[in-house]
């Protein structure tokens, strides 16, 4: 995931692209120049998908909501390969479903521990 490691503030839209990749400190230290936030990790080291993703707690919590709730877009890669940018207007279903994680059911493969 390094390699998806940009921030890009746009002053126009006053939105930041933030990098999958990135943990929170660096995202913090890319916007600091342009005298803006976002709400992301309140502890050093963690990253930003995953944080965005588990719903994501943050300082800014209380005024503004949690990381997932400030979320405009997101860039994902569809089944049949084409990279497409979700918002709320090009397709409110997925982006609904994106935003609260619609997960029925994860399935994860159960490793034999040797310390238990």
């Amino acid at each position: 995931m390094y390699r998806f490691s940009d921030v890009v503030y746009n002053a126009g839209s006053q939105t930041a692209d933030i990098g999958p990749g990135l943990i929170w400190d660096e995202v913090y230290a890319a916007l600091e120049p342009h005298g803006v936030n976002v709400v992301g990790g309140r502890v050093s080291g963690v990253g930003v998908a995953g944080l965005t993703l588990g719903g994501g707690y943050s300082w800014k919590t209380n005024q503004y909501g949690m990381a997932i709730d400030t979320v405009t877009a997101f860039e994902l890669v569809k089944p049949n390969g084409h990279v497409e940018t979700v918002t709320k207007d090009s397709d409110p279903s997925l982006f609904f479903g994106l935003k609260v994680r619609l997960v029925i059911r994860k399935s994860s493969e159960a490793l034999e521990d040797q310390f238990i």
